[in-house]
This record gives C-alpha cells, sequence and structure tokens, in this order.
C-alpha cells in the first residue's frame, strides 16, 4: 500500500468537509419547505372542512327555519285567541250580572242595546287597548228572553241560540224585564294574525240566567 503524503490527507479532509457541510445545508434547506408543504396542506383541508361544514349550517337553517316558525307563530296566534276568548268570556259575565239585578234593563228601550254594545266593549278594553279593533262595530250581541213562567226556567222552552252563518250571527236583541230567562251570546270573528295565510276564527260565549225580581 502506497503511503499518502500530508498534502493529500489535507485535501481530502477539505474534500469530506466540503461534502458534509453541502449535504448539512441541504437537510436544512429541505426541512422548512416540507413543513411549508405540510402547512399548506393542512390549510386547504381546514379551509374545505370550514366551508362544508357552513354550507351544512345554511342547509339546516333553510331545512329548520319555516318550521321553528310555524311553530313560533301558532303559538302567538293561540295565544292571542286564548286571551281574546276569556275576555270575552268575562265580559259576557259581567253584562250579564247587570242585566240580572236590574242595572242595565230594557226600561230605556231606546238605548238598551246600544249601551248593551258600550258596556260589554268597555269591559274587553284593559288598560286602554282593547283585543277587538273597532269593538261597537265588530262585535256581535244576541239576546233573547222571555218571562220565567212556572216551573221557574220554563222561558227557556221558547227560546232558541243565535244561528251562524258565515262568521255572522243572529244580532237581535229582545227587551228584559224583572224574572225573566235570558239567553246571551256574544261573537267575534277573529282575524288570523299570519302573514301567509288568511281566514278567521268564530269566538263565542253564551251565559243563560234569569233576572232577579226589582
Amino acid at each position: 500500500m502506497k503511503a499518502r503524503t500530508p498534502n493529500q490527507c489535507n485535501s481530502d479532509c477539505q474534500t469530506a468537509v466540503r461534502k458534509s457541510g453541502a449535504a448539512i445545508a441541504r437537510a436544512a434547506g429541505a426541512l422548512p419547505r416540507g413543513l411549508f408543504r405540510a402547512s399548506r396542506a393542512s390549510s386547504r383541508s381546514l379551509a374545505a372542512c370550514w366551508a362544508s361544514e357552513q354550507g351544512a349550517t345554511v342547509l339546516e337553517y333553510i331545512i329548520v327555519f319555516p318550521m321553528m316558525f310555524a311553530i313560533f307563530w301558532g303559538c302567538f296566534q293561540f295565544g292571542v285567541t286564548y286571551a281574546t276568548q276569556s275576555m270575552m268570556d268575562n265580559a259576557a259575565r259581567d253584562v250579564a250580572r247587570l242585566i240580572r239585578i236590574g242595572t242595565l234593563n230594557s226600561k230605556q228601550q231606546s238605548t238598551f242595546s246600544s249601551t248593551l254594545v258600550t258596556d260589554i266593549c268597555n269591559d274587553l278594553t284593559l288598560s286602554s287597548y282593547n283585543l277587538i279593533p273597532n269593538c261597537t262595530s265588530n262585535i256581535q250581541v244576541y239576546l233573547a228572553a222571555a218571562p220565567s213562567g212556572s216551573p221557574t226556567g220554563s222561558g227557556f222552552t221558547s227560546m232558541s241560540a243565535a244561528t251562524l252563518s258565515n262568521n255572522t250571527i243572529t244580532q237581535t236583541q229582545a227587551y228584559v224585564y224583572s224574572k225573566y230567562d235570558v239567553l246571551l251570546e256574544i261573537g267575534y270573528p277573529m282575524p288570523w294574525a299570519s302573514p301567509f295565510y288568511s281566514g278567521t276564527t268564530m269566538l263565542l260565549s253564551t251565559v243563560a240566567f234569569q233576572t232577579e225580581a226589582y
């Protein structure tokens, strides 16, 4: 084996160092590029996932919102209808009490009907607000009466309930006196509070009673 001179050893060492340095530089340069490519790929995946989730959310909203709105509006409509019916029942009972004790009677025949309607509408007003708009025009009142006779209550046999046709009840007010059997009915064709459907619900309150001796 031929011996190597010192100059040859130095040259070989320098060459090895240069090769090692170049390899290290390439590795150091390749590592960030790989990480950068992985980061870009991850970002694209996240963006696609986010876009997909947004699309699914919008689709779910489009499907669910009409149903939720219909349920909400149905609950609102039911609440308003129930409140109006409850107030009409109270008004019918209060006016029946006035008729029964003689505070409201037919002795003033010229004003009896108008006073009856006014008293009903006043009873339907709460804090200056009436659930029935233009109450005196939209409220429907039917009043039937007959002498009580013997046995007591036999006057009801000669009376009939109001007839209903096209959301309108018979609107007649009979004269009422002492010891009369009375049938009072109040009606209101309540329009639906819906922006999509139109229609009315006929609300009725009925009270049967006998006037006292006055």
